[in-house]
C-alpha cells in the first residue's frame, strides 16, 4: 500500500469515526448526512480512478463492519467510485459556485442511497413506503448541505 493511500485510508477512518459518533446523533427529521461520501467525491477529484475505487470499498468495509450492513455500504460506494469518477472535476483550477457542488453532490447522493436502499430492499426491506423516501430523498439533501458547507470552509 503506497504512503498516499495509506494516508487517504487514514483520514477515511476518521471520517468513519466522525460520522458514527457525532452525525448519528445529529438527525434532522431522522436523515443524517454520509460525511464517507463526502469524502470519497474529494478523493475523486485528487486521486486516480484506480486509488479510489480502493479507498471507496476499504471505507465503505469499515463502514458496514461497524454498523453491522455487511456489504451495503461497501457495494453502494465502490459503484458510486466507479461510476462517477468521470463527472468530477479534476483540476483544482476550476472553482465551482456553491449550488454547482450541492447539486453534484445532491445527485451522487441520491444515486447512492438508492443504491443503498435497492440492496437493503433485496436483503432485508425497509418496510415502510414513508421510510424509502426520508432515507433516499431526506438523507441526500442533509449530505448535499453539509458538503455545501464544508466547500464554503474549505482552505485552499
Amino acid at each position: 500500500m503506497r504512503s498516499e493511500r495509506l494516508k487517504d485510508f487514514l483520514i477515511g477512518l476518521g471520517f468513519v469515526a466522525v460520522q458514527l459518533v457525532m452525525f448519528r446523533h445529529l438527525k434532522i427529521f431522522q436523515t443524517q448526512p454520509d460525511l464517507v461520501l463526502i469524502y470519497i467525491l474529494w478523493i475523486m477529484a485528487r486521486r486516480d480512478r484506480t486509488n479510489t475505487i480502493l479507498i471507496a470499498a476499504s471505507l465503505g468495509f469499515v463502514q458496514d463492519a461497524l454498523l453491522d450492513l455487511w456489504g451495503l455500504n461497501m457495494f453502494a460506494k465502490t459503484v458510486i467510485a466507479f461510476g462517477a469518477y468521470n463527472y468530477i472535476p479534476k483540476s483544482s483550477d476550476i472553482r465551482l459556485l456553491l449550488g454547482q457542488i450541492f447539486l453534484l453532490v445532491l445527485i451522487v447522493s441520491l444515486v447512492h442511497n438508492l443504491i443503498f436502499l435497492a440492496l437493503n430492499g433485496l436483503v432485508a426491506g425497509y418496510s415502510g413506503e414513508l421510510l424509502f423516501w426520508r432515507k433516499w430523498i431526506g438523507n441526500s439533501l442533509y449530505t448535499a448541505t453539509i458538503a455545501s458547507v464544508i466547500y464554503l470552509f474549505r482552505s485552499n
